[in-house]
């Protein structure tokens, strides 16, 4: 695309009529996607109020010519998270273009409401960097009623709160109370609304984590040296401190004037450690938060803004600016920022979860995450029991790589069980045993009654391994199974007359095992909440 490339050097109005000439071309629209990314050569040495201008404009352009999936998630994140005026009006109008509504949306749409009042003030779409006049612009809160009106039924679930914003005493502009009262009675109208879940699940799952197997994770040796300086001072590099655990990284700055962004994902930060700790993980995975500012968030100032939200610091959970190699970590991480001079002008939500070896294993982005969410998946990291880097390195499929250990528990399990289950009780069956497998021949192989008990403290002790896999990756459906399984067989051969039930108790064992060594089973808690 050399047109948008140069056009990161030019006047905005080169730039709006760019996008008029994209937003023109069907075989160039796509682009236009391209252009929200914050960090596009157009955003470089932008202040903050023409990088507004700029993307509200794109908005604007994606709006006149439908919004595709692939641009859905720019607007869902202004809708979640903005604060700007013209941003919060044209990502509503944008969203109304999209080929249908979608109960998921209302969430999005009932925050940006409870959010825009504060922020309202007459925009203008007509054109380029036009300021509006009260009585001929449209306005934030005007623009989301319209969106809710669209959405109709399907913002259902979040009717109760609308009505609350409309009781409110000072809630909303005498002149928007019409638009508010249409939009609330299209959600109300006659049609069935959609099914509740669906208000929690995104077009093409927008909003989830993207995640990389192992064999297809980026080596970190790029930015293996890059120095950092923590919260007390103390020098590390990223190979130092991110190598030998799973962690959880997060980028901010304290500059950050939305409240939505940094501030909030420095306090999830905390829960996350929080969370961790409640998995007994604290010390065996860590934490990061990055400043895009390293050169005014020095470590004090780090220091006390984690503090302020509950962000535990030591050796293994640790506030980081960086004091040589900037630029090759943004290139690493791919970071959504841009800057005039050493002022971030624009940037995303991000947080990473990196695997032992340092490298970017998950990552969620512009719309909100869960900490439970988080948490979780950090967990099943720390479950891989990788062994390092060097051992990645060869055959994926080899009897040592940590996705066949993590069977092994499940399996051995399964095996003493049925051993225990199908002990022989007297030397007359241990014969007919030998028999069975054609050696009977075999004189000198004796019948040993004490195996018997040796084989269940085995079980036992595999039975606690399951356990503390299944705690630490929150999934416990499988130890569950296995567990009930155990204790079926056991009571089979110490009750009296319950020895059929042990039957029962090897289908539950095989059938736990297969699901702990497959890695499912139900959740401890939810991995994602509603906001």
């Amino acid at each position: 695309m050399p047109e948008v490339a140069a056009v990161g050097a030019s006047a905005e109005e080169q730039f709006a009529a760019l996008v008029e000439t994209l937003a023109a071309d069907p075989g160039r629209r796509a682009e236009l996607c391209g252009l929200l990314r914050e960090d596009h050569a157009v955003y470089e040495q932008r202040g903050t109020a023409a990088t507004v201008r700029m993307r509200g404009w794109v908005l604007l352009a994606l709006a006149r010519g439908g919004l595709a999936d692939d641009a859905l998630v720019y607007v869902l994140e202004e809708l979640d998270t903005g604060t700007d005026a013209y941003l919060l009006a044209a990502a509503a109008r944008a969203l109304r273009s999209y080929p249908s509504p979608d109960a998921a949306f209302a969430p999005f749409v009932a925050r940006a409401l409870a959010r825009a009042r504060y922020y309202e003030e007459p925009v203008s779409f007509e054109r380029y960097g036009e300021y509006a006049l009260s009585q001929t612009g449209t306005s934030p809160l005007g623009e989301l009623f319209r969106t809710l009106e669209w959405l109709g039924p399907r913002a259902r679930g979040v009717l109760a709160e609308v009505e609350e914003l409309r009781a409110q005493f000072g809630g909303l502009p005498r002149k928007l109370r019409p638009a508010a009262d249409r939009a609330i009675e299209s959600v109300r109208g006659r049609d069935a609304a959609p099914d509740a879940e669906a208000c929690c699940t995104l077009p093409g799952g927008l909003g989830g984590v993207l995640s990389w197997e192992r064999g297809s994770r980026r080596a970190c040796g790029p930015i293996e040296q890059t120095a950092f300086e923590d919260q007390d001072g103390t020098p590390v590099t990223f190979g130092e401190f991110f190598r030998g655990r799973p962690s959880v990284v997060v980028f901010f700055y304290t500059r950050c004037d939305n409240p939505l962004k940094c501030s909030l994902t420095i306090t999830k930060l905390g829960r996350v450690q929080k969370l961790l700790e409640e998995r007994g993980l604290a010390g065996e995975i860590q934490t990061a938060a990055i400043t895009y500012d390293p050169e005014f968030d020095l470590p004090e100032r780090l220091r006390c803004y984690g503090q302020n939200r509950g962000v535990r610091t030591d050796a293994c959970h640790r506030l980081l600016r960086v004091t040589g190699g900037f630029e090759a970590l943004r290139r690493h991480f791919q970071l959504g920022v841009n800057f005039i001079g050493s002022l971030v002008n624009r940037h995303r939500i991000e947080v990473y979860l990196l695997d032992e070896g340092g490298r970017i294993a998950a990552s969620f982005s512009r719309i909100h995450w869960g900490e439970e969410q988080v948490a979780a998946r950090a967990a099943e990291l720390h479950a891989e029991r990788s062994v390092g880097e060097e051992e990645e390195a060869g055959p994926p499929h080899s009897p040592n790589s940590p996705k066949r250990r993590k069977g092994v528990p499940a399996l051995l399990t399964a095996f003493t069980s049925l051993a225990v289950a199908f002990f022989p009780k007297c030397p007359i069956c241990w014969a007919a045993y030998l028999s069975l497998f054609g050696i009977a021949g075999l004189q000198r192989i004796p019948y040993a009654p004490w195996l018997q008990p040796l084989l269940v403290v085995v079980m036992l002790i595999n039975l606690g391994s399951l356990w503390l896999r299944g705690r630490a990756t929150g999934r416990m459906g499988g130890f569950y199974l296995v567990g009930a399984g155990a204790l079926t067989i056991i009571l089979s051969k110490a009750v009296p007359g319950w020895g059929d039930a042990s039957v029962w108790g090897v289908v539950l064992t095989l059938a736990g095992s297969l699901l702990s060594a497959l890695g499912g089973g139900f959740r401890l808690s939810s991995a994602s909440a509603r906001r």
